[in-house]
């Protein structure tokens, strides 16, 4: 356990506009970050540094629409106000909140909600008060003590997936064409995401918030099938969004944030997991949706303007723990505590975006007929079953976290049987010692342990490399010739990297040859990436 980096006084709240200010210690400086409450998916901004020489957590206090913070400096106590972006140096003292003990929380109320900032070991989390229950919302910080591995070359970019043509031009000054030519074929402008599902020996991807030549579609999912091609598949769209209908689930919404999770293929059927109902009670996402596919054998088709491809809402899956979901399938005498009849559906979960740990959840061969039958608005009438650590328990508050600490949102899990391991592949977090990444963990049973973090790609400095002509990632908000203008809260800004989803693993020799999908902002597509790891490295 470090020190603390934070006191009762650490966190603020201002009114107009509604933000939150904290300060949180960095070996021996106070270092100021700030959120905007205007939407949930408001991320926390350092915005610079109070002062250092500072020996312990420092506390806020508003004076009127001052910010002041009071310090503890090897000499003695000390005062700063902000004035403008800086911090200036002021006489007086500023009181400190009374301190029972050594505290690593705060708490502040804003717009008639109680948020509170909590130091977990030097991870800083954000929580809001829900039902009298405290949710966690937020990550400011990643603090993961726990060494990871950069087992050599980066991961290298194969091809642009989605959109009119590649957004990194050749030295000649021409643009690949893409995989899917997306625009051209199916009116479709952007997306991100893409997370394969196999069904009936065919290969779909699901997009999430996409945007299409018609604006009336506004950001509706869209899905593609996989075609072969060499060296690289072919991607063709379909001409219409993704629909779920029916209101067995409830009002399902399918806007922003409202996206495929993730699917799979049993008793004939493909089903998928989305997410719905984004900004409820001041989630950025609400709840997950387990639905199925209408047609049994769905139509890809290009020309196809009218004409969307439907899946009926079978339940609300989880409000919980499991609102981000992947999915796999697998026989039951593989996973423990499961019998040895048929198979199982084994789902990995993430809560609050961005901010949660992993759990795990399975459904076994008689919740999966279950699917089969009517809709029901309750999961558990399906008999979902949750790790608990032990065993498995019929109560999604019993499930804990895989491994921590953590902040995952999306989250790729897929078993490789090449090499008999569970393969997951994440995000990092806000100030995570492993740098903005891709990562990834492996393990031999679904629950783990799980390995150490293995770091893929460094997206900052591969993704945004000076040199254009391998650039993925707009990395400069004036005369980058990578990048597009989808819309306006993407079109102003660099680029960044998230939502990799496992494509495909094969064992090439001594390595394991990785694609993977990944979303990289602006440009607003999809791209394919190739990792290639020595096989000794996966733990």
């Amino acid at each position: 356990m470090t020190g603390p980096v934070l006191g009762p006084g650490s966190l603020s709240a201002g009114r107009w506009p509604a933000v939150l200010d904290a300060l949180v210690l960095t070996d021996d400086r106070l270092d100021h970050y700030r959120r905007a409450l205007s939407r949930p998916d408001r991320p926390w901004a350092r915005l610079g540094t109070v002062t250092g020489g500072v020996v312990g957590p420092g506390w806020l206090v508003r004076r009127g629409r001052t910010l002041h913070a009071g310090v503890t400096l090897a000499d003695g106590p000390a005062a700063f106000r902000l004035d403008g972006p800086a911090w200036t140096r002021v006489d007086g003292v500023i009181p400190r909140p009374d301190e029972p003990g050594v505290t690593r929380w705060a708490v502040a109320t804003a717009g008639g909600r109680q948020f509170a900032l909590a130091d977990e070991d030097g991870s800083v989390f954000c929580y809001h008060r829900r039902d009298g229950e405290w949710e966690r919302d937020s990550c400011l910080r990643l603090a993961d003590p726990e060494p990871f591995v950069v087992p050599g070359p980066e991961s290298v970019k194969l091809a642009q997936i989605t959109g009119d043509r590649d957004a990194t031009p050749t030295p000649w000054g021409e643009r690949a064409r893409t995989l899917s030519d997306s625009l051209a074929a199916a009116g479709v402008r952007g997306t991100d995401l893409g997370v394969r599902v196999d069904h009936a020996g065919r290969t779909f991807l699901l997009f999430g918030d996409t945007h299409w030549t018609r604006p009336w579609l506004a950001t509706r999912d869209a899905i593609a099938e996989v075609l072969p091609g060499d060296p690289l598949p072919a991607v063709r769209f379909h001409g219409s969004p993704l629909k779920l209908v029916g209101r067995a689930a409830g009002w399902v919404t399918m806007r922003e944030y409202d996206v495929p999770l993730d699917g799979f293929s049993s008793g004939g059927r493909l089903y998928g997991f989305f997410s719905s109902n984004h900004f409820r009670r001041r989630r950025v996402m609400g709840r997950s949706v387990l639905a199925r596919a209408v047609a049994a054998d769905p139509v890809v088709d290009p020309a196809a303007r009218r004409r969307p491809l439907r899946f009926e809402a079978l339940c609300t899956f989880s409000d919980r723990h499991f609102i981000n979901t992947s999915a796999q399938l697998r026989p039951a005498a593989a996973v423990p505590g499961c019998g040895t009849d048929g198979d199982v559906l084994l789902v990995w979960g993430t809560g609050p975006y961005r901010a949660s740990e992993l759990r795990l959840a399975v459904l076994d061969a008689a919740a999966l007929g279950r699917l089969s039958g009517r809709a029901t608005r309750d999961a558990r009438a399906l008999g979902v079953r949750y790790w608990a650590g032990g065993g498995w328990s019929d109560a999604e508050a019993d499930a804990v976290p895989l491994f921590a600490p953590a902040a995952l949102g999306e989250v790729s899990v897929r078993w490789a049987d090449a090499v008999g391991r569970y393969l997951m592949l994440s995000a990092s977090a806000p100030e995570d010692p492993i740098g903005p990444a891709v990562v990834l963990r492996t393990a031999r049973q679904p629950q783990g342990p799980w390995s150490r973090r293995i770091r893929l790609l460094d997206w900052v400095a591969t993704g945004m490399s000076l040199d254009p002509h391998t650039r993925f990632i707009r990395a400069s908000v004036a005369d980058d010739p990578v990048g597009d203008r989808m819309f306006r809260a993407q079109a102003g800004g660099t680029g960044a990297a998230y939502a990799p989803y496992l494509f495909d693993a094969a064992v090439d020799g001594e390595e394991l040859v990785l694609r993977y999908t990944l979303s990289t902002w602006n440009p607003y597509q999809v791209v394919l990436m190739r990792h290639r790891l020595e096989i000794g490295h996966l733990g």
